[in-house]
């Protein structure tokens, strides 16, 4: 196996480049879930207190709410016509 090593770790292990593709993608997606959090929260708080206190049990963050608020505020990128195959 010929895998470039990119940084080591913690205990000084060499990390491959595949393996920090992954941990950054699982960042990504763990990011992405945490404001997906904060918009169910949001949706379903009965006020601003409730809504402050859910958040706060599921320990997501000013800094976590303020990207949801920024997402949500972009527009979403159009979608592209699904083709049909012929019969």
């Amino acid at each position: 196996m010929t895998a470039r090593i990119g940084t080591m770790s913690i205990d000084g292990t060499p990390i491959s480049e595949a393996d920090l593709a992954r941990i950054e993608a699982e960042e990504q997606l763990h990011a992405h879930q945490k404001r997906g959090a904060v918009r169910v929260v949001a949706a379903s708080a009965i006020d601003a207190d409730d809504c402050r206190m859910l958040l706060s049990i599921l320990g997501l963050d000013r800094e976590t709410v303020a990207e949801a608020r920024s997402e949500m505020a972009r527009p979403a990128p159009p979608k592209r016509p699904r083709r049909r195959r012929a019969a």
